[in-house]
């Protein structure tokens, strides 16, 4: 449609029956339609007419409207007091029935029957009592249930219902709102029926009467014998033209372009409706999935660090379910590996596809050479990939398959969707496979980091622990634990046995040997303790150079004894030259004690037992000294 026309439009669709008769004649053949004795009536009039029933219309539709909105705003009243109820009076009603205060049940249901959209509240108590505020009922509507039941409940930890809470709706007042609008609103639509109508008579009188009139003489002078006059309208000169000038020679035309208009407008609509539904069903399926992403990402914030690899595959699974159930897969590839090595895998239950547990090696030729960066790769079925790709999708029994990588500096991971059956990918967007791979990556890093902290913490633990050089516990760690077990052997009262040991001359065996081999000779040693006492609670622990203490729970002196000789006696074995010994091999002294703490001393506490105990098996170590070395003492 040009511009030209587009202002007539108003005006010929305004113009009255007489324009339309004249352009329906001109359409047709040239013939002088019969008489059918129908009056001449004024159109201006007609028109006013019209005019004042559309307006009395459009008042009834108002009033209409304005009593639906009354109605429904009086509903929502009723639903905001029983709301209200619900929130404040239930709670109120319920301590005083269960208090047994009939009088405040009274003053609530009063205060609740008060409210104009209520005309009734009643409380039917469970024990049989009623309560009633309001306006009765008919005797017809006495069995009729309310518009609003509440059970009102016990207190709390209580299952039991006090009562029952009925509001009835106050149609009387309903009614008189809605009489009161109707009348408003047909005043005022009438006093603006009339207005309107009369300011409408008045201007078609002065601007289109003669006009109109100059039109139907020219289309009743219409006769297919003759020529017809030239139209000439009874209109002051003007500077522009207006729509009666272009009525004539543009009615037709325009009447084509505006149905050609509709019936693409029509079309554009059907088109932007359908783009519409597609686009809000996308859109509320990203949301779901970004809700899913969001709430799985939330839940690895306190885990600990075993937990990781089944929340990791439980992600994976409810991914899955976004994206036609299809199988999902972790996989990483160090920069020196030939092939990338599957790390997390959820297999759908309908996939028949191998080779992708966790652990496992992808074939080579699966995922390609991967530029540097961020890429999406799609797949909808074997033949629309390239040779080597597709007999290594057909070997992992895999028929579509779509995989978000990232290839950094060091390695390379890989977000992999298969499924064992050709198929169109659910994920539309690149960037929401992106942000999917980029969140599993960064769990995955994270696991990887605190897997990496966790043994750190244990290596330096294990270190903070034990003596360097014999992996025996240090000082530190004896003095920390023999407390504990001193405790927890008078809490059960069971004996504490504690054994000391010397390497003999060993001050001269560094001096013989260098220490060198002095470490050597320590490390020998230690190797014996440790496999004379390997069992479960049983603490060795190098306390100083060549002094060693074992702390053995639950373990009487005769046990201890033999322990202690059998470990004297496997040093000997050993046979490590030491010249400097009278045996001219090396060997070791042991102090042996062992007593039930709450026998030993009784009310004593555990650093005084341990200390009294150490003090004793150093006691029992000197005289094994003294009485010639190579030798156990009690």
């Amino acid at each position: 449609m040009n511009a030209e026309p587009a202002e007539p439009t108003k005006v010929a669709a305004s113009a009255g029956p007489a324009v339309e008769a004249w352009a329906e004649q001109v359409k047709a053949p040239m013939a002088r339609p019969a008489s059918d004795g129908r009056p001449m009536r004024s159109l201006a009039g007609d028109l006013t007419r019209r005019i004042f029933l559309l307006c009395l219309g459009a008042t009834l539709l108002a009033g209409a409207v304005r009593l639906v909105q009354v109605y429904r705003q009086e509903r929502a009243n009723f639903d905001m007091t029983v709301a209200q109820v619900s929130h404040l009076h239930l709670k109120l009603l319920a301590k005083s029935l269960w208090d047994v205060e009939p009088a405040a049940v009274q003053e609530l249901l009063q205060q609740i029957a008060s409210t104009p959209q209520v005309r009734a509240a009643r409380v039917n108590v469970s024990t049989g009592e009623f309560f009633f505020a309001g306006l009765p009922r008919a005797d017809s509507e006495q069995r009729r249930p309310g518009d609003a039941i509440f059970e009102i409940p016990g207190p709390e930890g209580s299952r039991r219902i006090l009562g029952q809470l009925n509001l009835d709706f106050n149609q009387s007042y309903l009614r008189e709102q809605l009489l009161g609008v109707l009348l408003r609103v047909a005043g005022v639509g009438l006093l603006l029926s009339l207005g309107f109508s009369g300011l409408t008579l008045l201007m078609l009188r002065r601007e289109l009467r003669q006009p109109l009139q100059d039109l139907a003489t020219f289309a009743a002078g219409l006769a297919p014998d003759k020529t017809p006059p030239p139209l000439q309208l009874a209109r002051s000169a003007r500077s522009h033209r207006d729509e009666l000038d272009v009525v004539v020679d543009g009615f037709r035309t325009l009447r084509v372009d505006i149905e050609s208009y509709v019936k693409e407008r029509e079309r554009h609509a059907e088109q932007l409706e359908l783009a519409v539904a597609r686009r809000t069903s996308d859109l509320q399926e990203v949301t779901r999935y970004l809700e899913t992403m969001s709430r799985h990402a939330s839940r690895f914030l306190n885990l600990s660090v075993d937990e990781y690899p089944a929340m990791i595959s439980a992600t994976l699974r409810d991914i899955s379910g976004h994206s036609s159930h299809c199988s999902l897969v972790i996989a990483e590839q160090a920069q020196d590996q030939a092939t990338a090595c599957c790390r997390f895998a959820w297999l759908a239950p309908h996939d028949k596809i191998s080779g992708m547990s966790p652990g496992e090696p992808l074939l080579a030729g699966l995922l390609g050479e991967l530029p540097a960066g961020w890429s999406v790769l799609r797949f909808e079925s074997p033949a629309a990939s390239e040779p080597e790709r597709a007999l290594a999708m057909q070997q992992h029994g895999v028929q579509a398959m779509v995989f978000c990588a990232y290839r950094g500096d060091s390695s390379t991971q890989i977000l992999l969707a298969l499924s064992s059956q050709p198929m169109k990918w659910i994920v539309r967007d690149d960037r929401l496979a992106r942000m999917t791979a980029d969140m599993l990556f960064n769990i995955m890093r994270h696991w990887q980091d605190q897997l990496a902290l966790q043994r750190l913490h244990q290596e330096l633990e294990q270190r903070s622990n034990t003596d360097s050089l014999t992996g025996l516990a240090n000082r530190r760690w004896f003095d920390e634990l023999k407390l504990e077990e001193t405790r927890r052997a008078m809490r059960n009262g069971s004996a504490l046995a504690l054994i000391s040991i010397d390497v003999d001359f060993f001050k001269s065996y560094n001096d013989n040997y260098g220490h060198a081999q002095g470490d050597q000779c320590l490390l020998a040693v230690s190797r014996m303790i440790q496999q004379t006492f390997n069992r479960a609670g049983e603490l060795p622990a190098r306390v100083g150079g060549e002094e060693f203490t074992v702390l053995l729970p639950e373990v009487d002196l005769a046990q201890a004894m033999a322990q202690a000789e059998r470990l004297r006696q496997c040093v000997s074995d050993l046979a490590i030259p030491h010249s400097g010994s009278p045996l001219r091999k090396v060997s070791i002294s042991a102090g042996v004690f062992s007593m039930r703490p709450d026998r030993a001393m009784p009310g004593a506490s555990a650093e005084q037992f341990i200390a009294a105990a150490l003090e004793a098996a150093d006691a029992a170590l000197y005289r094994a000294k003294r009485g010639g070395r190579d030798r156990v003492s009690d």
